[in-house]
């Protein structure tokens, strides 16, 4: 058992592991300083479907393109950031609990804990630009396919329409659902709609293999390596959805397994997804593999698959963003009374699904993807969480064989934010000039 640093600096680096026993002596106080109730809380399994439908999603369809970008070393690539997702997100709960007597609430109380208010900054700038950066790609990704699919049957309603449609869609739930607990039944659907999309996606893909025989692969591409990383970075982001998804739990204690089973199939769809799609369409493989596969009725059910999953994790993602928000407020039902909290919650979270709008309706959601995940998940999935580790146990609580992997960790991630942001931003100016 590992202690924060400060109250035993002695610990010896042989204690540290990562399993859920570290967290057992703790979890009885998290019923302090949180303002979560612990008590009859979600089930693992609501949470195991929560983390799922947060990270597995429009990162599922660009796998492919990411792997063209990098060539077939990305497979090593992804496999290394599904488990550097499980190592840092083990960090970042164990993080919560290094106060004795109090679990801290949210990431930003974690980077305040860390390294006081700058900490905290960067931690809420990172954090609220994913949560609030990846439902603006959702609402664009959701409203641009359903673009697509009417302008294949000549129904001319504008792209911006669609996009609006989209976030009114999104917005229905996030407006009415309030906790993590509420929105577990929506992730359950969305899970179900990303694992649907991709068997159709893959075997499309695999009949179309007569017709795409001269397609070319490389084993590896090392100029564009950083940007395929970025891209791999955000298939998986959602980190910051955890400590509200632990709090809901009604065994805390299981975080950690649940979040190994979650990573687990995740990496299983994006491993099958991502071979098969770079395997049959090569160099050529589209952004978003949908485009690349024959147009038809099984294309039709995983773009509209694609939407469902989007619609139903949008809200997850918004629902972490706004229940700190008002928890930092205190927009409680006890100081603000049942009208009043609805009404405030209900205008909170409108402006916020309307200021989201705007850009989905006007920046291409590949470029949003890059940025997103080069710029904020490589640094508050890989990075955030290690620092804010050691600054509040101590690097010796480590033994040298989890240190080697720390970094390991920060080094691609490092990599990925610096060069992937640099490609993102430019491809984006020369966008924004034609």
């Amino acid at each position: 058992m590992t202690t924060p640093k400060g109250k035993d600096d002695t610990a010896s680096s042989t204690d540290y592991e990562i399993t859920t026993d570290t967290l057992n002596e703790k979890q009885v106080v998290s019923e302090t300083g949180d303002g979560h109730d612990h008590e009859s809380k979600g089930s693992s399994f609501g949470a195991f479907f929560n983390i799922v439908c947060v990270i597995a999603g429009t990162g599922t369809l660009q796998l492919p393109y990411a792997f063209a970008q990098g060539g077939w070393i990305s497979m090593v690539l992804l496999i290394l950031a599904g488990f550097f997702a499980y190592f840092t997100g083990c960090l970042m709960v164990k993080c919560l609990y290094s106060t004795e007597g109090k679990r801290m609430g949210s990431y930003p109380e974690i980077g305040l804990a860390s390294f006081g208010k700058i900490g905290k900054y960067v931690v809420l700038v990172l954090h609220y630009s994913i949560c609030l950066g990846s439902a603006c790609v959702y609402i664009n990704v959701a409203g641009g396919s359903v673009y697509e699919l009417a302008k294949a049957i000549d129904i001319a309603v504008p792209f911006q329409l669609w996009i609006i449609i989209a976030a009114l869609l999104v917005w229905l739930p996030f407006a009415f659902v309030k906790s993590m607990k509420e929105v577990a039944i929506l992730a359950i659907f969305g899970v179900v709609a990303t694992i649907v999309m991709i068997v159709v996606v893959v075997v499309m893909g695999l009949i179309d293999i007569p017709n795409q025989l001269e397609n070319k692969h490389s084993v590896a591409n090392w100029l564009q390596l950083p940007t395929a990383m970025g891209s791999i970075c955000f298939a998986f982001g959602g980190n910051v959805v955890f400590p509200h998804v632990e709090s809901a739990m009604k065994n805390p204690h299981s975080f950690n397994k649940v979040l190994l089973f979650s990573i687990l199939a995740i990496l299983g769809m994006y491993m099958l997804i991502a071979i098969v799609g770079y395997q049959v369409y090569g160099e050529t493989v589209k952004p978003l593999i949908y485009n690349s596969v024959p147009a038809n009725i099984s294309t039709t059910i995983a773009i509209l698959m694609l939407v469902a999953h989007v619609i139903l994790a949008a809200p997850i993602m918004l629902t972490t963003f706004a229940l700190e928000i008002e928890e930092s407020y205190n927009f409680t039902v006890e100081r603000l009374g049942k009208a009043k909290e609805f009404t405030v919650r209900l205008i909170l979270r409108s402006a916020t699904v309307v200021i989201l709008t705007i850009p989905a309706m006007f920046l291409p959601v590949d470029m949003l993807m890059s940025l997103v995940g080069s710029l904020s998940n490589s640094l508050i999935i890989y990075v955030l969480p290690i620092v804010c580790y050691w600054r509040l146990y101590g690097i010796r609580s480590m033994n040298w064989f989890s240190l080697l992997l720390c970094g390991v960790c920060i080094l691609m991630a490092t990599a990925a934010c610096i060069f992937g942001t640099m490609s993102a931003v430019k491809d984006l100016v020369i966008y924004l000039q034609k």
